[in-house]
């Protein structure tokens, strides 16, 4: 998980991983081009499969292509093209077997923040379940207590709680339920009283 903070400590965003920066970095950068000026500064992170790269080329006159695109059309290889502000120097990586693209995309993502002046947390924390759900018994709800539905949203810690109390009262009844015989309407009343 990444989270993005500006110079003035005001959260930019909160980002699942590099892919979904990478998206927010492109449509950040595409507002650009909407109205260009002399000397703008673009940045770019563009991975062609093997496929797409070929297609791409066939509108291309072989002589436009430049030796790195000729390298990977040739090959078959995929295609990196990273655009660090200047776009007259794109950096053009035919994707081999040993060129790590995942690392190639960090290193741009951190190289972005490091332009904007950006702060960059990474985390290796994955999410949790925002919200556990438990179900409730039927025969552990009070008469009358309306806190207490057939099913209940809970934090973790305090449904995980809730569900071990929940899972031990069961046992107790489940355990007292076989060594005693059906108690008359009152009597449950009285247990249902008691436990609560």
């Amino acid at each position: 998980m990444l989270k993005i903070f500006d110079s003035h400590k005001k959260s930019v965003g909160v980002f699942d991983d590099d892919n979904a920066f990478l998206r927010f970095i492109r449509d950040q950068e595409n507002q650009k081009l909407l109205n260009p000026t002399v000397g703008m500064v673009y940045w770019s992170f563009s991975h062609y499969l093997p496929s797409q790269f070929k297609n791409l080329c066939a509108w291309v006159k072989p002589e436009f292509l430049t030796l790195p695109q000729l390298r990977a059309l040739e090959k078959g290889l995929g295609l990196v093209e990273i655009c660090r502000g200047d776009y007259r120097k794109i950096q053009e990586i035919p994707v081999t077997g040993d060129v790590d693209v995942e690392d190639l995309k960090k290193k741009f993502s951190r190289d972005y923040c490091g332009y904007r002046r950006w702060l960059l947390i990474e985390t290796q924390e994955h999410k949790p379940p925002h919200k556990i759900f438990v179900n409730l018994p039927r025969y552990c709800h009070s008469p009358g207590r309306k806190s207490l539905l057939s099913q209940k949203s809970l934090d973790t810690r305090e449904g995980q709680r809730l569900k071990s109390e929940l899972d031990s009262c069961i046992d107790r009844l489940r355990q007292k339920a076989s060594t005693e015989e059906p108690a008359s309407p009152t009597n449950q009343n009285h247990t249902q009283k008691e436990r609560y």
